[in-house]
């Protein structure tokens, strides 16, 4: 197998996992904080970290740290692959709801959903 056809087996790997989908079509509407993805579609944020790690991996998403936080984008320009994978994830019902509850996310200081979650990531660290 040729490293091009690796390389591109790899990046599909990446994206076949319904929660990195989601994330990457919240993305699809601007850059987030890691907690305002993980609360948008209710998973905790080291689930989306994970998620992250391997969609960053790929080349799909790009990061930028601010402080404590970590925001993260989709890159800009998108690759010819990620451009049509966001057409086809745009498009599922999943998406549609995950974009309007972003929406109520922005709507919250970053800090104060960045608290939530690692409020939860402690709690859960000691139970």
């Amino acid at each position: 197998m040729t490293d091009d056809l690796r390389s591109l087996v790899e990046r599909l790997k990446a994206v076949s996992h319904p929660l990195r989908m989601r994330v990457l079509g919240l993305l699809g509407s601007g850059e987030l904080c890691v907690c305002q993805v993980a609360e948008a579609l209710s998973v905790p944020a080291s689930s989306v970290s994970e998620a992250l790690r391997e969609l960053r991996r790929a080349g799909f998403v790009a990061e930028r740290k601010e402080g404590r936080w970590v925001f993260v984008s989709l890159p800009n320009p998108p690759t010819l692959l990620l451009a049509s994978l966001l057409v086809e994830v745009e498009a599922l019902p999943e998406i549609s709801r995950d974009r309007a509850r972003i929406a109520e996310v922005k709507g919250m200081p970053v800090q104060e959903v960045c608290r939530k979650h690692l409020s939860a990531a402690a709690e859960a660290s000691h139970g």
